[in-house]
């Protein structure tokens, strides 16, 4: 992609951290370009928050310009996988869950019970979605998915039971989770307002990170929970290992749709003083070492070398503790409930 600047009144000042207000920071990385999709133009400047330790843009796009990053992003289109292979595929990951999980997942290949080892050996080559052992075993009521995209993970909350709607700004993905049969409202993460109380569960998948004010989102999700409500929170972590590694080549950024990416320990310890409790589930970090292998070498495709050197990197690095996951995954619950 040939460099483009971003247009200058089109841009704002962030003069304190968007999570803790601080004032205080450090220049993480400059000049970083939407190496992820190629399709924002600009360079961009990540600063490091010295006091709760989150990345943010300065400056960063405006609430009005924003949307012109997400011209080729990919929530936009529905599954298409609908070749025998795909379908397959999609049939194989069902039954693996199914039976991980003690559940059924439709449509699937319907192994007998007697059967169900032979799937056994997958759990190297299939990721369980966050959120989908929750979904299988939680009581089973109003399910709430803000920025569900095209609709994929609405569509498992559903089979397995939910009365499962989405919130999605993108119209394109809108129609595209709305074309599968989904509930899906086109509006921003203001919607939630109209369910305060009222969601046994909430589903806020890598969407604090793109968001003005992820406080202000923050507190609609906690408001939105009923007395016994489930909070499924998932976003890049400002401290994780692979960021150290890869900088700014890290794929966690993707600037600029990226705003503010907050530290892992500083949103569990937030969320706490809020009332809640919460457990942290371990992150998968091949997918993100892989995309960051690419980024690196400026690639606009992954090729089999970037498997093999994030999979070597990985085997070389020591297990990330929690703090340092790659993604913070945090199931949320009342600490009253």
């Amino acid at each position: 992609m040939a460099f483009k600047p971003w247009p200058a009144d089109a841009l704002e000042d962030v003069s304190t951290c968007p999570y803790c207000n601080t004032a205080d920071r450090c220049l993480a990385y400059e000049g970083v370009q939407d190496w992820a999709f190629g399709c924002a133009p600009g360079r961009w400047s990540y600063w490091n928050c010295s006091r709760c330790l989150a990345l943010y843009l300065h400056p960063r796009p405006t609430r009005d310009s924003i949307g012109n990053a997400y011209t080729h992003y990919y929530t936009h289109a529905g599954d298409q996988q609908t070749s025998r292979l795909g379908t397959f595929k999609q049939r194989l990951r069902n039954e693996y869950w199914s039976n991980r999980l003690q559940t059924s997942i439709a449509p699937r290949l319907g192994l007998p019970r007697c059967a169900a080892w032979a799937t056994a050996g997958l759990t190297p080559w299939i990721a369980e979605p966050f959120g989908l052992r929750q979904w299988a075993q939680l009581p089973k009521g109003l399910l709430i998915d803000v920025g569900c995209g095209n609709g994929d993970k609405l569509k498992l909350a559903t089979q397995l039971g939910w009365q499962a709607r989405g919130i999605e700004l993108d119209a394109s993905a809108v129609l595209a989770a709305q074309a599968q049969g989904l509930q899906v409202a086109q509006g921003g993460y203001e919607l939630l307002a109209n369910y305060r109380g009222q969601v046994d569960c909430v589903v806020c998948s890598h969407v604090l990170e793109h968001v003005h004010q992820p406080l202000h989102l923050l507190q609609l999700l906690l408001q939105s929970l009923s007395p016994h409500g489930v909070l499924l929170l998932s976003v890049p972590n400002a401290t994780s290992f692979l960021r150290r590694h890869y900088r700014e080549n890290w794929r966690g950024l993707e600037a600029p749709r990226h705003l503010a990416i907050p530290a892992g320990a500083w949103l569990i310890d937030y969320l706490r003083t809020q009332g809640m409790r919460c457990a942290q589930v371990p992150s998968y970090p091949l997918e993100t070492a892989i995309e960051s292998e690419r980024i690196q070498r400026r690639g606009d495709a992954v090729l089999p070398v970037d498997l093999r050197s994030a999979r070597l990197l990985l085997r070389g690095l020591a297990s990330p503790d929690m703090a340092q996951q790659d993604v913070t995954q945090l199931v949320c619950a009342w600490a009253s409930a």
